[in-house]
């Protein structure tokens, strides 16, 4: 009998927790099952889901326009003040909110597993738990900690009682869930995704042409956006540090370009007062988000992950995929991931002065680049192995359906 799958989705764009899914939703569509995504998107960000089979769940309704919940480590807020109070009112009405939105859907589609892409919907886990379906929750960064650390260990012992298995993406996503007892077994650590069939060193000349870049000329990419946490401030002022030294490189910045609330206004403004000049002298570009982030990483020659907040970041991984040399903040998570010097470089968070002397010294030195880039590749084969790492998620999932 074919068994369904509801799948939770909480971004409105295509982030690298999107990309992720798609290669999951694939892999539960080979196995034959039937499938539906209960998502914010609009229509034109669902293609990809539709095009594998996927029914669209819509819950983009209502009070609020998303049920995604403030539990992400990138929000700052203290709940010791006044906004801090209303903030946390605020989320215990979402939550509630998204039990009631995802109840709902479970009993349009009756599935046999609940799937949540990230725990800032873990309320959907609520919902499961309340239909008696089992749910599965995929943390793919850090929870909230707070000033004591009570939200983030509530947070754990809620995720753990209501789920039947947690995926995390490394171990220090799954370290911080602190578990106890028979809760360990429930955790299980399995990487991203690479796909196997795609692996192996690319002439970047081959897809240059799609997105208009010049030949001959160094192409040095960061993926992630105009976003404080993803280091693009960074970045900019280390391109501004190395055309100087070395001045036909053409710098990217790939991603969706935020600029509402008055603190990401205000990063938006202070990025584009470096952009502006370089964009006008040709030497950087600002594509957005594209659909294709693949091949922007194939065409490029180096690979910066500029970020000042540590999360596991997902181009690094695809730049490996493509035997790219790879540049990184040295965070809690790219200190574990990335061996200095060995398959990638590593300079302090938020040194720009650095981070432009290791893309100087990349930019002058192919050995170097290809020595990077083929450790790099070996890694992210043993490691990163989609076809490997999408099996394990997809056998685990069906042992609980079959339960």
């Amino acid at each position: 009998m074919q068994k369904s799958v509801l799948f939770v989705d909480h971004d409105s764009g295509r982030s690298g927790s999107t990309v992720s899914l798609e290669y999951i939703v694939r892999a539960f569509r080979d196995r034959g099952h039937r499938m539906f995504l209960l998502t914010p998107k609009p229509d034109s960000e669902t293609k990809p889901f539709r095009e594998l089979g996927v029914s669209i769940v819509h819950w983009r309704k209502g009070r609020y326009v998303t049920m995604e919940l403030q539990s992400h480590f990138t929000n700052v807020r203290t709940a010791y003040s006044f906004l801090g109070i209303l903030r946390v009112v605020h989320e215990l009405l979402k939550c509630v909110w998204g039990v009631l939105i995802v109840g709902q859907a479970i009993r349009r589609t009756s599935p046999d597993l609940v799937y949540i892409n990230e725990h800032v919907v873990m309320q959907g886990s609520i919902a499961a738990f309340l239909c008696g379906v089992p749910s599965v929750l995929h943390i793919r960064s850090h929870l909230l900690s707070g000033t004591f650390g009570i939200r983030r260990r509530m947070l754990s012992r809620l995720i753990l009682g209501c789920n039947r298995t947690v995926f995390a993406i490394t171990e220090s996503e799954a370290e911080q869930l602190s578990p106890r007892g028979r809760d360990r077994e429930k955790i299980k650590v399995i990487g991203e995704f690479f796909p196997a069939m795609r692996m192996g060193a690319v002439d970047p000349g081959h897809f240059r042409g799609s997105f208009g870049f010049p030949g001959g000329r160094p192409i040095v990419t960061m993926l992630g956006g105009i976003e404080p946490s993803k280091g693009a401030l960074e970045f900019l002022r280390a391109a501004s540090c190395v055309l100087p030294r070395v001045p036909d490189v053409v710098f990217v910045i790939a991603g969706s370009v935020r600029r509402e609330g008055p603190e990401r206004a205000s990063y938006y403004a202070a990025c584009m007062d470096i952009a502006g000049p370089l964009e006008k002298s040709g030497a950087l570009r600002i594509p957005g988000a594209v659909t294709n982030p693949l091949e922007l990483i194939a065409a490029s020659d180096i690979v910066v992950s500029p970020s000042t907040m540590t999360h596991f970041s997902r181009p690094v991984i695809e730049a490996w995929g493509y035997a790219k040399p790879v540049v990184a903040s040295r965070t809690g998570h790219m200190e574990r991931l990335i061996t200095d010097g060995v398959d990638g470089l590593l300079v302090d968070v938020g040194d720009h002065e650095a981070l432009a002397r290791s893309l100087c010294r990349l930019l002058g030195d192919a050995e170097l680049r290809r020595a990077l880039g083929e450790a790099g590749l070996r890694k992210a084969a043993g490691e990163f192995n989609a076809e490997r790492n999408l099996q394990a998620i997809a056998e685990t999932c069906d042992s609980l359906m079959k339960a």
